[in-house]
């Protein structure tokens, strides 16, 4: 009896740092060139490499051979942790916020230039609608 089901699962893969320590003398994958590309642009992001030093290792990821090439351009960087948990209440506001500062702006650029045609109404209108259907999908549809 084939059990050929069984051999397409696959075992979790530790995470690409770890993958990269383990045997730095095996060849790398393209997959995990990416792996490792995706890693310094997450510290690039987070300030630790500037944008000449990125570019430089980013070039080096995609010419590196083995794992242990890879690990090289890691191994100054902090291992990646799972992020914190801000305590305190967070502020949800659906994009409101954002259409209330940019709709008082147009209404002060528009009192500030003569008040005439009140033309921040065509942003409010179409804006607002938008809003309303993707923050309370139930109100504006038809039961």
């Amino acid at each position: 009896m084939c059990h050929a089901r069984h051999h397409h699962h696959r075992a979790a893969r530790p995470p690409a740092e770890d993958a990269l320590r383990q045997d730095p003398g095996l060849r790398a994958s393209d997959t995990e060139r990416e792996s490792t590309v995706d890693l310094l642009r997450e510290h690039g992001a987070a300030g630790r490499l500037d944008v000449d030093e990125l570019e430089q290792r980013v070039g080096a990821a995609y010419a590196a051979r083995t794992h242990g090439d890879l690990s090289a351009l890691l191994a100054d960087l902090p291992a990646r942790t799972p992020a914190r948990v801000v305590a305190g209440p967070r502020r949800h506001d659906n994009g409101w916020g954002g259409f209330l500062a940019v709709n008082l702006v147009l209404v002060a650029i528009w009192a500030v230039t003569g008040a005439g045609y009140f033309w921040p109404a065509w942003v409010m209108v179409w804006w607002g609608f938008a809003l309303a259907m993707r923050t309370a999908p139930g109100l504006l549809r038809p039961r």
